[in-house]
């Protein structure tokens, strides 16, 4: 259990979220390890992120709806015809009124609907290299929202308003499930090693997935926000070297045989089959697949994250107006990596991937590795006329914008 005290204003990164630990500790001592509790003493750390005054103006004019807002009370959710109109809006007094009577407020995904949180939710997952998402969960005094359960994902609570007190149990029948897995709900009397949290505005609450929890107020409400991590596993990188390996071997690539789940399992494979699979599966921690095994990896990764909203429709105005003068440059906070195979030249980013031939792997390159301002004339290893058409593309596509 840590305790820190000293007032943190703004929250940039997976550093100043998790601080005073540092990330070397964290992925040394906590990381899928065990529970961490920090204690700031400091009820305005999270003040900057999002506060409980904050949540009338998402419920109003960001309207999360349908799987995305959820009204709960002792496992059961309310209707939602009860607090959405007709036409779309949320009748807040419906929510106020229910919030009164016991209710839990969710928001799911609540960085789609509120800005500082979608640039920690960013941030955080280019420092860790993982997937984040968050939720926000409001409670009143005395209620509680969910039985006993365990995440199948790693999960970050941090509390921004009142207090919440979790119960945590013993994991050990249950540790490091499978992400996305089957999550069970528990009877207090199947669960062993209660130990209790009382978590005050400021604290961060970090439990490993598979650990068994609830979570209930007593004499203040609650509102904290979990960000869930949906990490990349080993399986998903075995997963992927053999989707590596499947572009230079035509074995993993053929069909099965016709009717295979009608015929006998010893008989799948010929002797010569299974030699040539063992084979092939040598190589999936050999060094020239881990590179292309990381490049699927890193080119899901950037291209699931959409770029954060800057206006981007004004470049969009420029396109047919483009010439060889014409400045660009990487929209903000963009990423971009560029790949070559047999298939040809990508160049993957947030929310895109855009393909071409092999020729222009090293034109790609460039314009990846720019950091400020460029002209279209400026594009190497290409005639101006397919300078122009890539400047285009890269721009239709969300990677480039124009300045003049």
């Amino acid at each position: 259990m840590e305790t820190h005290n000293e007032i943190q204003t703004e929250l940039k990164n997976f550093s100043d979220l998790i601080q005073p630990i540092n990330i070397e500790d964290f992925a040394a001592n906590y990381w899928e390890k065990q529970v961490l509790h920090i204690q700031r003493n400091n009820p305005d750390f999270f003040f900057s992120l999002f506060s409980i005054e904050d949540l009338d103006k998402v419920l109003e004019y960001n309207r999360p709806h349908g799987s995305s807002l959820k009204v709960v009370k002792s496992n059961q959710p309310m209707n939602s015809t009860v607090y959405e109109n007709q036409d779309g809006s949320l009748n807040l007094n419906q929510l106020y009124t229910a919030y009164a009577d016991g209710y839990s407020i969710l928001i799911n995904g609540i960085q789609r609907f509120w800005e500082p949180i979608k640039m920690l939710m960013e941030s955080l997952r280019n420092d860790i290299s993982h997937n984040a998402s968050a939720n926000l969960y409001l409670t009143p005094e005395n209620e509680k929202a969910f039985s006993p359960h365990y995440d199948s994902h790693d999960v970050f609570a941090l509390q921004i308003s009142g207090e919440k007190h979790w119960i945590l149990y013993d994991e050990t029948h249950l540790k490091t499930p499978l992400l996305n897995s089957y999550q069970p709900t528990f009877q207090r009397e199947q669960l062993t090693g209660a130990r209790e949290i009382t978590m005050r505005a400021g604290d961060i609450l970090y439990m490993p997935r598979g650990v068994p929890h609830e979570a209930y107020t007593i004499d203040k409400s609650s509102m904290h926000i979990t960000v869930g991590i949906q990490s990349v596993q080993w399986i998903d990188f075995i997963t992927k070297s053999l989707l590596n390996l499947s572009q230079k071997h035509i074995e993993l690539r053929k069909a099965l045989p016709i009717g295979f789940l009608n015929s006998d399992n010893e008989n799948l494979l010929s002797t010569d089959e299974e030699l040539d699979f063992i084979n092939i599966l040598q190589q999936v921690f050999q060094k020239e697949n881990i590179a292309g095994s990381l490049n699927i990896l890193g080119e899901e990764f950037r291209t699931k994250e959409q770029p954060k909203p800057d206006g981007h429709f004004s470049s969009l105005d420029r396109l047919n107006h483009i010439h060889l003068e014409s400045q660009l440059s990487k929209r903000e906070g963009l990423t971009s990596k560029v790949t070559n195979s047999a298939s040809g030249a990508r160049i993957s980013f947030q929310g895109n991937t855009i393909k071409g031939p092999s020729q222009i792997v090293n034109t790609l390159v460039f314009i990846s590795e720019q950091k400020g301002i460029f002209s279209v004339k400026d594009i190497p290893f290409l005639n101006n006329e397919n300078k122009l058409k890539l400047a285009k593309r890269l721009v239709r596509g969300g990677l480039l914008k124009v300045l003049n």
